[in-house]
């Protein structure tokens, strides 16, 4: 197979050209609708509706930090797999500048999501009041100043990545590749380092006397399994058009199948290490965190997540032959996506429920809804603006070529 540079090159044609056109309408025209009803429940029940807001700015945020991930970790190892991955990847990475945005209403409604902006909280709860008086590590101004870093961090790798890969379009020598080759390896480290500690104040400070070490980690693996699985969803949709439809190949969708199993079975090992950990340390203050997500319906959700979280998409990607089409790979990736959402829910939603009261948040549901189409319209449409820019496929990389010409495969 080889792919002509001139239909290479080609950001898109005029069919493809028209449906990019269509899904940034709809996209806005939904964002704007789920935004716009997120926007009056917030002003009028802001304790119910930030917190369900949370759950979507997490999602597409993670969308963005594993797309940066990736496409370093694409650098650095290089391989075939990720042709019609990495314009994608790169699109979404860009996006990271977008949910910086996105991340200001939370900074603004802190009190409204983070039990530890509660005086009464932090007069009764020893732990609480240590990390909140003591070492002043929970408190607004620098929780603040911390997810501004960590955005800063982001968004300096992100422009870097589109940077120099656009660059390499255009370029015979390889220069660029070698300069992201160089600094994947230390900026993946930086990477899995702030997204651990972003983790940590977004995700678990929602219960500030509780900690786990495995947390951040475990919540970057849920990333970049959700980061995979719509990029795939673009490209298999993108497959209906050139260059794509030449990119997207069986043993191509065999990879990233593959890929799919395996963070599935990273995500499940370290969720059931925690678990184990802390029922076998059998402490207060440690088990509390499982308390408030098994009682009542919260107990479904954690079965739930066991059965189609994990079993279901592992079953389903043990087949080679299942991974290797593409009526079979889009449902499961999809289905992946839909779970990531329940589990964020899962992680964010209990932190404010007693413990022993089997009460489960069913207002939260629709803003949930609303705030993922809202936050997900406006991402989508930025995201297919971002991809029309540049050719569909990364031109003139030497990693891509070398591992195109091992398979048999010419980059013209």
């Amino acid at each position: 197979m080889s792919f002509d540079t001139d239909l290479a090159s080609a950001t898109a044609g005029a069919d493809l050209q028209a449906q990019f056109d269509a899904v940034q309408k709809r996209a806005l025209t939904a964002g704007a609708i789920g935004l716009g009803l997120s926007l009056v429940g917030g002003l009028i029940w802001p304790s119910t509706v930030l917190p369900a807001y949370l759950v979507a700015v997490l999602f597409w945020t993670g969308i963005s930090l594993g797309s940066i991930g990736l496409t370093f970790l694409h650098h650095l190892v290089g391989g075939s797999w990720a042709l019609p991955l990495r314009r994608p990847f790169e699109a979404g990475a860009f996006l990271i500048v977008l949910m910086a945005v996105f991340f200001a209403p939370i900074l603004l409604g802190l009190r409204f999501i983070y039990i530890w902006t509660n005086p009464e909280a932090i007069a009764h709860n020893e732990a609480i009041r240590h990390k909140v008086e003591v070492i002043k590590f929970l408190t607004p101004s620098f929780f603040t100043i911390r997810t501004l870093a960590y955005f800063a961090i982001w968004i300096v790798a992100a422009l870097v990545l589109n940077f120099w890969s656009r660059a390499q379009d255009g370029r015979t020598d390889d220069a660029p590749s070698r300069r992201l080759y160089v600094v994947s390896g230390p900026a993946i480290v930086l990477m899995f380092l702030s997204a651990t500690f972003s983790a940590f104040d977004w995700g678990m400070s929602l219960d500030p006397d509780w900690y786990s070490s495995i947390y951040g980690a475990m919540f970057i693996v849920g990333e970049l399994l959700s980061t995979l699985a719509l990029m795939t969803v673009i490209a298999l949709r993108l497959s209906a058009f050139e260059p794509m439809r030449r990119a997207v190949t069986p043993d191509r969708l065999n990879d990233v199948g593959n890929l799919l199993l395996a963070f599935t079975m990273l995500w499940a090992y370290m969720t059931v290490s925690q678990f184990l950990i802390i029922w076998l340390g059998n402490i207060g203050e440690e088990v509390s965190w499982y308390l408030r997500r098994t009682q009542g319906v919260w107990g479904a959700v954690s079965l739930a997540l066991i059965v189609f979280q994990f079993f279901a998409p592992f079953l389903a990607l043990l087949s080679r032959e299942t991974k290797r089409k593409a009526e079979w790979v889009l449902p499961i990736a999809l289905w992946i996506l839909v779970m990531r959402v329940v589990e964020l829910g899962w992680l964010v939603l209990p932190a404010s429920s007693e413990i022993g009261v089997a009460r489960f948040p069913w207002g939260s549901i629709p803003w949930i809804l609303t705030s993922m189409v809202g936050v997900g319209g406006v991402w989508i449409a930025a995201f297919v603006w971002r991809l029309r820019s540049a050719p569909l496929i990364p031109l003139h990389d030497p990693r891509i070529m070398a591992a195109l010409e091992h398979s048999g495969e010419v980059l013209v």
